[in-house]
């Protein structure tokens, strides 16, 4: 059986990926645009089954000298396959008044799931919240997803979760606007396409880096093939637009990669080969 944790050093700031679970999608959700043929030749290439695709949720901790971040919160209960992210926090001896900062990298159920505690009251009651504005905005205003590729059951689902979610945060949300640092070491960055105000989150110290790309890339088969699209993907050209920026970037710079959706951790880096990338898992 694979971890709940893996834990690595980014200079003097060390990280903890933590798995909130997994839940099984079926295989043209994450691959919407291409053939059958295709997807069941992609999976196969790595012996995978071709029609479900189990798919883990892996959730950030990132402890500097002075504070303490957590990227995404899971699914909390969506399948009785998620939601174990408060069981990994307390292994870690970790309480939710310790955490100082939480960072909302986008407005899906998976990743805000676990914002609110039992009462409906804001889960990490002492941390600082971050979104996008863009992304807030959106979700508040009761957003029309007929972009997407997700079926109308779905939709109502996603929306019904953020607008549940998000508002009780009112009071303790910061709303990004730009590249911003919010801690040292620890950068927000602009990624739209997946959602309208997506984010990635850059974590730097003693020059060594490292790029968790969140949903910009949900599986290790868009980095070969990064013109494969998912039902998810609100704005199909931005998304593959921003797939192809961070992979470049990654490649070009050798910067070590975690991905929300690969496979636990979900750490490793990204190779150029010909015209698109390797997925090399750490």
């Amino acid at each position: 059986m694979p971890s709940n944790r893996k834990k690595f050093e980014v200079g003097e700031i060390q990280c903890i990926a933590l798995s909130d679970g997994t839940f099984n999608y079926p295989a043209n959700w994450l691959f919407s645009n291409v053939t059958q043929e295709e997807i069941e030749g992609g999976l196969s290439a790595y012996s995978l089954p071709v029609d479900q695709v189990e798919t883990p949720y892996t959730c950030l901790l990132v402890r500097t000298k002075k504070h303490l971040v957590l990227i995404d919160t899971g699914a909390n209960g969506l399948a009785p396959t998620t939601g174990d992210l408060p069981n990994r926090l307390r292994a870690e001896g970790v309480r939710p008044d310790d955490v100082t900062h939480v960072v909302l990298t986008h407005g899906h159920p998976d990743h805000i799931g676990g914002v609110l505690d039992d009462g409906g009251k804001p889960a990490f009651p002492k941390a600082q919240y971050l979104m996008s504005k863009t992304e807030w905005d959106f979700w508040i205003a009761g957003p029309d997803l007929s972009s997407t590729a997700i079926d109308p059951h779905l939709q109502q689902l996603v929306v019904s979760c953020a607008q549940k979610n998000l508002p009780p945060l009112k009071g303790c949300v910061e709303l990004v606007e730009d590249e911003k640092e919010i801690v040292p070491g620890v950068s927000l960055i602009l990624a739209p396409g997946h959602t309208p105000g997506h984010l990635v989150v850059a974590i730097s110290s003693a020059k060594a880096q490292v790029l968790h790309m969140s949903d910009a890339v949900l599986h290790p088969l868009h980095v070969e093939h990064p013109t494969w699209r998912t039902v998810f993907d609100f704005d199909a050209e931005d998304a593959g637009k921003t797939r192809q920026r961070l992979l470049d970037r990654a490649a070009v710079d050798g910067i070590p990669v975690l991905a929300y959706h690969f496979p636990f951790p979900g750490f490793g880096q990204i190779e150029k080969s010909g015209t698109s990338w390797k997925w090399i898992a750490a």
